[in-house]
């Protein structure tokens, strides 16, 4: 026996869904192909300094350790913030950067990665294509 052939009146009136049901489940497609398809990118306000940096970026930041030697930390951009105005240190027009370190050439027993939550400058970063130096 097929399975509409099974089914009671009362169950065939339920495998169709009421006309009221009808015009809300339209303008739900409606809206649904109206608004703009969603993005992964992150979006950069206009500014008048743009980031040399943007997220995703592999960074390295150069240090004298206290042996007056330089070591590297590894990392990469997390976030970033424009200052319009100086601020918390930080100069006017300028961006910060904000960095998942990852690794460093130093000797120093640390735990990584650590994201610090201390925002770096952006002329105390420089890009790297890969993160060098792991030890």
């Amino acid at each position: 026996m097929p399975f509409l052939g099974r089914l009671s009146g009362a169950d065939l009136q339920s495998l169709t869904f009421p006309r009221r049901e009808l015009p809300k489940k339209l303008l739900a497609i409606g809206i649904a192909l109206l608004l703009p398809e969603r993005r992964s990118e992150v979006l950069v306000a206009p500014t008048e300094v743009q980031p040399k940096f943007k997220i995703g970026d592999l960074v390295a930041e150069d240090w004298l350790n206290e042996d007056d030697k330089v070591d590297t930390e590894f990392g990469q951009i997390l976030g970033m913030t424009y200052f319009k105005e100086a601020r918390r240190g930080f100069e006017a027009n300028t961006w910060i950067y904000y960095v998942n370190w990852t690794h460093s050439t130093s000797d120093v027993d640390f735990a990584y990665p650590t994201y610090d939550q201390e925002p770096t400058r952006e002329c105390d970063l420089r890009l790297v294509k890969q993160l060098g130096g792991h030890k």
